[in-house]
């Protein structure tokens, strides 16, 4: 009986709620769809310069007008959402809005970085709210691209080269034409890219060496090296460095033009880590030598097995000392067990580099002068030394593997083509390649797969002098598009006509080697720059350190 009235109840109300449904009467809604807006691809615009144009195409379900709707825009930089200030989350959500009317059309003047914009549609006869994301990267002129130091009337000038695209780009002069100071003679551009605490974008001229503002490359007092050293010297002149990420302690390493040799954790770095004392000394040891304004180590980066139970990995950063002529290294290891830190120890000083294998043999001890050295993301050294009293150039070449396993790979004598001095080296990254230039405004190529070949000139400019000679490898950390990591095989050479006036005689070309038996491919040449000195270029990501 009881399962017969809860069955005539459960139908009363089902009957009950049908009849209740049938009463309501249903309306179609408007939905509003929104087109044209790029939400898979960032809107990259120069901040103080663009305008931000956004045109959006509405479609209206049931059609009609677009009076009952009404428009908002906001731009938010993309860790704002993540802001723990204490302002109210409506203040801080107001202060994004840049438009509230249909089509954008809003001068930028936000800092450079990476933002999030949204498009909302809201129907005031529903109230219901449409929103649309998209992406803005803002940058300056400065933001990222090709820092080119020049020299004009004896002191220093910046120019800047920015690619927004593959085929666009904007050129910027003198840069420094309204600084409060004298940097005096340029010598040197060094631009340590640090992705978690800060960058270094260093000039080294006759004041000093200075790292330029992030936002502007505007050098200051503020920002003079010195204060970075423990030792408060007058001045202080670096001529080489790096920021190496294949140790651990990661360091930023820097070299001084009287060969000192400095280095401190990049880690560190944010609670105020200075460089102390100068480190080119064997431990144990009294007697400091002179260090070579050359870092030999892996560009790239190297990563943990994930299923390792134990990992254990030591890496070396490759020196030369001057003084006793020989190579150095100066060690780092990393113990991990199951994914945890276990054990780091980095030496303090370098010790002399020791090999336990390879293809070839030399000593360690060469006696010769060191004039060039680089490595590569594989993890190769290469490196040309000169026969003090000669103009016999050998060719050097390791690898530096995991535990301190150095290998020799390469030992070979570079054959010349000319009697020109040579005055500038580069490695290809990945070809067996050595080029080099000459006073003569001439560029060489030398096998070294094929070292019974004299090297052969593949380029000439005549009255032109060549300042730099050099292969950009771009950070392994950061978004690259295709063609920008492309550009890391381009041959990159800069100088400046003799014939022409300082102030437009830079001359910065662009080479690319589709094969290896191919002969270079002028990609682009850019003239009328400033009388170039150095160049370097800045990655993307920097604005945000």
């Amino acid at each position: 009986m009881k399962q017969l009235l809860l069955y005539l109840f459960l139908s009363l109300l089902a009957t009950a709620c049908y009849d209740d449904l049938g009463n309501y009467k249903y309306t179609d809604l408007n939905n509003v769809t929104v087109d044209s807006i790029h939400s898979n691809q960032w809107y990259e615009k120069y901040t103080y310069a663009d305008t931000l144009r956004i045109e959006p195409v509405l479609s209206l379900a049931l059609g009609g007008t677009e009076d009952h709707l009404e428009f908002e825009w906001k731009l938010m930089p993309l860790h704002a959402r993540y802001n723990n200030d204490s302002i109210p989350v409506e203040e801080q959500k107001a202060s994004y809005i840049i438009g509230r009317e249909k089509n954008l059309a809003y001068p930028l003047k936000e800092k450079p970085g990476d933002y999030a914009g949204f498009f909302y549609v809201k129907d005031t006869q529903t109230g219901i709210s449409y929103k649309t994301d998209f992406y803005v990267r803002l940058r300056t002129s400065v933001s990222e691209g090709w820092m080119i130091l020049c020299e004009e009337a004896g002191k220093a000038r910046l120019d800047m080269i920015s690619y927004t695209s593959e085929n666009e780009k904007l050129i910027s002069h003198n840069l420094w034409k309204d600084l409060d100071f004298s940097l005096g003679q340029p010598y040197k551009l060094i631009y340590n890219y640090n992705w978690t605490h800060g960058s270094s974008r260093l000039v080294y001229c006759d004041a000093g060496t200075f790292n330029l503002d992030p936002e502007t490359l505007q050098p200051s007092e503020e920002n003079n090296m010195l204060w970075q050293f423990s030792e408060n010297p007058n001045k202080v002149e670096i001529c080489g460095g790096a920021t190496i990420w294949n140790t651990e302690p990661s360091r930023e390493v820097v070299i001084t033009s009287n060969g000192e040799l400095y280095a401190r954790e990049r880690y560190s770095i944010p609670n105020g880590a200075i460089f102390t004392y100068p480190i080119n000394k064997l431990a144990n040891s009294n007697e400091y030598f002179k260090v070579a304004p050359y870092i030999g180590h892996r560009t790239g980066l190297y990563h943990y097995e994930e299923d390792a139970k134990e990992r254990v990995t030591g890496r070396s950063i490759i020196l030369y000392d001057e003084t006793n002529r020989r190579f150095l290294a100066l060690k780092s290891t990393l113990k991990r067990i199951y994914g945890q830190v276990y054990e780091y120890v980095a030496d303090e000083y370098p010790s002399v580099l020791s090999f336990t294998e390879g293809s070839v043999d030399y000593d360690v001890n060469t006696g010769k002068d060191l004039v060039h050295m680089e490595g590569n993301p594989e993890g190769y050294v290469y490196a040309v030394l000169k026969t003090p009293g000669t103009e016999d150039y050998d060719l050097y070449g390791m690898r530096i593997n995991v535990d301190y396993k150095q290998e020799r790979t390469l030992y070979k004598r570079l054959l010349p083509a000319n009697g020109d001095k040579i005055t500038h080296f580069a490695f290809h990254p990945i070809f067996t390649f050595l080029f080099y230039a000459t006073e003569q405004g001439d560029v060489y190529q030398f096998d070294f797969s094929t070292p019974e070949q004299p090297a052969q000139k593949i380029l000439s400019f005549p009255n032109e002098h060549i300042s730099v000679l050099k292969f950009q490898q771009p950070s392994p950390r950061l978004p690259w598009a295709n063609w920008e990591t492309a550009r890391q095989h381009w041959l990159y050479i800069a100088g400046y006509d003799t014939t022409q006036e300082e102030s437009v005689s830079g001359v910065f070309r662009m080479y690319d080697f589709p094969v290896q038996t191919s002969a270079p491919v002028l990609k682009q040449e850019i003239t009328r720059l400033g009388k170039i000195v150095d160049i370097a270029l800045r990655y993307k990501d920097d604005y945000k350190k």
